[in-house]
C-alpha cells in the first residue's frame, strides 16, 4: 500500500544572497477523507519548529495511478507567495526608503501586515516601476534591503485572523554549536561550483525618463564595468578577467546602481560552496537560519566552516528525508562610495590571533544606505577587533582616525581635522561623494570605557511589604520594573496585578495588568495606580512635566488586539484602562513593545521578543510626532546574548548604552547585566551576579534580576538601578521581598 508523503521545504538564502522561498508537497494515497479537499484552491495549515502557523495554498494537484493504487499529489505555497502574485503594484518613486515604508507599500490590499521588523539595510532610494506584481517586488527588495522574512499566520477557534510577514536581519539563532567530522557529524557533502564566477562585471539598470538604460559609467570614471583585481589574481592566476554582465531593472539611480554591482561582484568573484547535512546525524533538529560550524580536516581543502542554514527540507511522513543546506554566504556593508572593505571570515581568525598585538580589523557599517551622492545624511559606524575579541568599548575617542581621500588620491585635511575626537560613529552627507572614507585605529588600547562590577553594588531600597493602614488589595507579587524621580525623592514601582480591577478573562499572557506604587527613597509607600490591561509592568519610562510625572509604557486596545505606545499621568488611587481621556496614544505597534524613555537625551528605546531581543532606538521628537522611525536597532545575539539559555527580563538607555538584565526565578541560569553601545553593537561589559561578594545578599530562594533603570544625582553623577525580586524570610511565605541596588558605574581615568 502506498504510504503519505510530504516535503516542506523553505530557504533563505542562495549563492547570491537573499532570497525567500517556502513551498509544500504533499502525496496521499485515495480512500481517505481528506483527499477530497487535496485540490486546486484549498489551504493547508502546518506548524513550524518554531511553534508558528504556516498557510499554503494548492496550486497544482496530481493523480498518479499505480497498479492498483490511486494516488494524489499536491504542490502548495506559502499563502504570501500565492496572494502577492495576483496584486498589481503600482509605480512609485521613494527618495528615502525604509525597509517598512517599501514592505508596507507592496502589501497594500495583500490582507499581511507586518509583524517583527529589524529596520534593516537603511534608506535607500527606490524607483517601483510599473509592470510587476507585489511578489516581485518582495523579491527585490528582500535582497536590496539584505533582510530575511518568514511569513505565518495566527490562529483562533480554528480560523485565521492575522496574517504576518516578520523583517530581520536574520532568522534562527546562533548558540555556539560546533560539529567535527568523526565525533558528532556524519553525513556532510560539499559542492563546489565556479560555473558563475565572475571577476568583472557589466552592470545596467532601469530605463531613464528619456527612455536611456541606466549605467554606473557616470560615476565610475566613464566605465560601465567594475572589476576585482584581488580575486582575478586569486581564483584566475591572473588571467584575462572572467567577464558577466548584470541587470537590475528595478534600479534607475546609478550610484544606488553602482553599490548594488559592487555587492553582486562581492557575491561572483570566488568559487561557490554549499554544504548538505543529513540532519540524522546532528543529534538536533535546527531551524532556518540557525549558525553552526562544521569543522572536517580530512576534506582537502580542509572543512572549517562557520555556516548558517539557509534551505530547510522537512518530512513528518519521512524523518529520514530531513535535510539541511549550509551557505557560507555573509552579507558584508559597503564601506565607502568606491571601495569594498573585505572583512575576513571566523575561520580565519587564527592568524589574526597570531597577529593580536599589532593588528586591528576594522569592521564598517552603513545602516542608512551607501548613496552617498543624494541628500540625505548617512552615519558610518565601526567596530573593532583584535583577533576574534570584539573590542570597540575599549578605545579612546581620539583614536579613532577619521581620512577622507578624494578622487585624485589627496586628503582633504580640512574634512579631518572637523572630524578629530569624534569618536567610532560619524554622519556623512554628499560631500563625501566620490571620496574614499577611511578610520584607523591609533594604539592606546586600554580598559572599557565604562565598567562595573558586581563590587560597585550597594544597598539602596526595600519596596515595603505590609500594606498600609485602610489598605485592601494590596500587591505583594514580584517588582517588574522601579525608575527612580530623585528631584523628588521618589521611586516608581511596578507590579503584575491579579485582583478584581481586571476584566473577566484577563489571566492570558497578553491581556495583563500592573499596579503602579509610588514610595520615597526608602521604599515606603505613599500611593498607588492600576494600568488595566497594560501589560505586566515589565519596562517603563517617566517624565515630569508641569507638575505632573508622565509614564511611558505599552498598552492594549484589547477589544481591537491592537497595541499602542502610549504616555499618561500618574495619578494616585486612579483605575486606568484603554480609552481613558488621560492616556496619549503615541503609536500603533504589531506586539507589545516594551518602552522606556531616554529623556535627558531625547530618545525611546522599544524591546522586542525575549528569546532575541530586537532593540530599536528612535528620536523621542519622532515618537511624539507618531512616527516609528528607528535610528539604531541590535539584537541579543550582536552582544552574545543567547535567550535560549538565559531569561530575558528588562532594559533601558542612556543613549548610547543599552542595559538590559536576564535570569529566571530559579537559578537554573545566570543572573546577568549587560551595557552596549547601540550604534555599534558592541558589548561594553557584562556583570555575572554570584551574590558572593558581600554588596548583594540574597534572601530566600529566589534572586530574579527584574529591573534595571538610573538615575543622575544633583552632582551630574548616574548610578544604575539593579532591582532582584528574592524570596522571604519566612520560607513559608510567598511574599517576594523587592529590593533596589544602586551601582557605581566608573569611566576610564575616574578615581575609583
Amino acid at each position: 500500500m502506498a504510504k503519505a508523503h510530504d516535503v516542506r521545504s523553505t530557504k533563505i538564502a542562495d549563492d547570491q544572497g537573499k532570497i525567500w522561498s517556502d513551498t509544500l508537497q504533499i502525496s496521499v494515497p485515495y480512500g481517505y477523507r481528506e483527499t477530497a479537499y487535496m485540490t486546486n484552491g484549498y489551504h493547508l495549515l502546518k506548524q513550524g519548529g518554531d511553534g508558528r502557523f504556516y498557510c499554503y495554498r494548492i496550486f497544482s494537484p496530481t493523480d498518479e495511478a499505480g497498479g492498483s493504487t490511486h494516488t494524489k499529489t499536491v504542490q502548495a505555497i506559502n499563502l504570501l507567495a500565492w496572494d502577492l502574485t495576483h496584486i498589481y503594484v503600482q509605480p512609485k518613486t521613494f527618495k528615502a526608503a525604509n525597509s517598512q515604508d517599501a514592505f508596507e507599500y507592496i502589501l497594500q490590499r495583500s490582507g499581511w501586515e507586518i509583524g517583527e521588523n529589524d529596520f534593516f539595510g537603511g534608506v535607500k532610494s527606490l524607483e517601483i516601476s510599473a509592470g510587476n506584481n507585489a511578489i516581485y517586488w518582495l523579491d527585490q527588495f528582500t535582497s536590496q534591503f539584505g533582510v530575511e522574512i518568514r511569513a505565518y499566520v495566527e490562529v483562533y477557534n480554528g480560523k485565521i485572523v492575522r496574517k504576518l510577514i516578520d523583517i530581520v536581519e536574520e532568522l534562527g539563532e546562533s548558540e555556539g554549536r560546533r560539529f567535527e567530522y568523526s565525533h558528532d557529524l556524519l553525513g556532510v557533502t560539499r559542492t563546489g561550483d565556479d560555473s558563475q564566477m565572475y571577476t568583472k562585471l557589466y552592470v545596467y539598470g532601469g530605463t531613464n525618463s528619456k527612455g536611456e538604460i541606466v549605467s554606473i559609467a557616470s560615476v565610475n570614471n566613464g566605465r560601465d564595468y567594475i572589476v576585482d583585481d584581488e580575486a582575478n589574481d586569486l581564483y584566475n592566476n591572473g588571467n584575462q578577467y572572467l567577464e558577466g554582465y548584470i541587470v537590475n531593472e528595478s534600479i534607475a539611480n546609478p550610484s544606488g546602481l553602482l553599490d548594488w554591482g559592487k555587492q553582486q561582484l562581492a557575491k561572483y568573484n570566488h568559487p561557490k560552496y554549499t554544504y548538505t547535512v543529513d540532519v540524522a546525524h546532528l543529534g538536533y533538529k535546527p531551524n532556518l537560519g540557525d549558525r553552526i560550524q562544521v569543522i572536517d580536516f580530512s576534506m582537502d581543502p580542509e572543512l572549517t566552516l562557520d555556516a548558517r542554514v539557509i534551505q530547510m527540507d522537512e518530512s513528518e511522513a519521512n524523518p529520514e528525508n530531513n535535510k539541511v543546506i549550509l551557505g557560507e554566504f555573509v552579507e558584508v556593508q559597503v564601506v565607502t562610495p568606491e571601495d569594498i572593505w573585505k572583512l575576513q571570515a571566523k575561520a580565519a581568525q587564527a592568524y589574526q590571533e597570531s597577529q593580536k598585538a599589532k593588528a586591528y580589523k576594522v569592521e564598517y557599517f552603513t545602516p542608512d544606505g551607501t548613496d552617498f551622492a543624494d541628500d540625505t545624511e548617512k552615519r558610518i559606524i565601526i567596530r573593532v577587533y583584535q583577533g576574534a575579541d570584539e573590542i570597540t568599548s575599549k578605545i579612546d575617542n581620539d583614536k579613532f582616525i577619521w581620512q577622507k581621500i578624494n578622487s585624485d588620491g589627496s586628503h582633504d585635511t580640512d574634512w579631518e581635522d572637523r572630524h578629530v575626537g569624534i569618536g567610532n560613529v560619524i554622519t556623512v552627507g554628499s560631500e563625501v561623494a566620490g571620496s574614499t572614507i577611511r578610520c584607523q585605529v591609533d594604539d592606546g588600547l586600554s580598559d572599557s570605557i565604562l565598567f562595573a562590577t558586581e563590587e560597585d553594588a550597594a544597598y539602596f531600597a526595600t519596596l515595603q511589604m505590609d500594606p498600609p493602614s485602610g489598605w485592601d488589595d494590596f500587591t505583594n507579587s514580584v517588582a517588574q520594573y522601579a525608575q527612580v524621580d530623585y528631584p523628588r525623592s521618589d521611586i516608581y514601582w511596578s507590579q503584575r496585578y491579579y485582583g478584581n480591577k481586571r476584566h473577566s478573562g484577563d489571566g492570558s499572557a497578553n491581556i495583563q495588568s500592573y499596579v503602579l506604587t509610588r514610595t520615597d527613597l526608602t521604599g515606603a509607600i505613599k500611593d498607588r495606580m492600576w494600568v488595566i490591561r497594560g501589560g505586566h509592568g515589565a519596562q517603563f519610562g517617566i517624565e515630569y512635566i508641569n507638575g505632573k510625572m508622565w509614564i511611558w509604557s505599552y498598552y492594549l486596545d484589547a477589544a481591537n488586539n491592537q497595541w499602542h505606545v502610549v504616555k499618561f499621568p500618574y495619578q494616585a488611587n486612579k483605575v486606568l484602562d484603554w480609552g481613558d481621556s488621560s492616556i496619549v496614544n503615541l503609536l500603533s505597534t504589531n506586539g507589545g513593545y516594551r518602552t522606556n524613555l531616554d529623556v535627558r537625551n531625547g530618545y525611546v528605546l522599544f524591546v522586542y521578543g525575549t528569546t532575541n531581543p530586537t532593540f530599536y532606538v528612535c528620536k523621542k521628537a519622532d515618537v511624539e510626532n507618531k512616527q516609528f522611525k528607528p535610528l539604531y536597532t541590535a539584537r541579543g545575539t550582536d552582544v552574545n546574548y543567547f535567550g535560549t539559555d538565559q531569561t530575558y527580563q528588562s532594559a533601558c538607555l542612556d543613549f548610547p548604552y543599552v542595559y538590559f538584565t536576564s535570569g529566571n526565578g530559579d537559578g537554573s541560569d545566570q543572573r546577568c547585566l549587560y551595557c552596549f553601545d547601540i550604534r555599534s553593537k558592541s558589548l561594553v561589559y557584562r556583570i555575572v551576579y554570584t551574590f558572593d561578594k558581600g554588596t548583594i545578599n540574597q534572601i530566600g530562594q529566589y534572586n530574579e534580576p527584574e529591573a534595571i533603570s538610573y538615575y543622575y544625582d544633583s552632582d551630574g553623577k548616574k548610578w544604575l538601578i539593579q532591582g532582584f525580586a528574592w524570596g522571604n524570610e519566612d520560607s513559608e511565605d510567598s511574599q517576594r521581598t523587592n529590593q533596589l541596588f544602586r551601582i557605581n558605574e566608573h569611566k576610564r581615568g575616574d578615581a575609583s
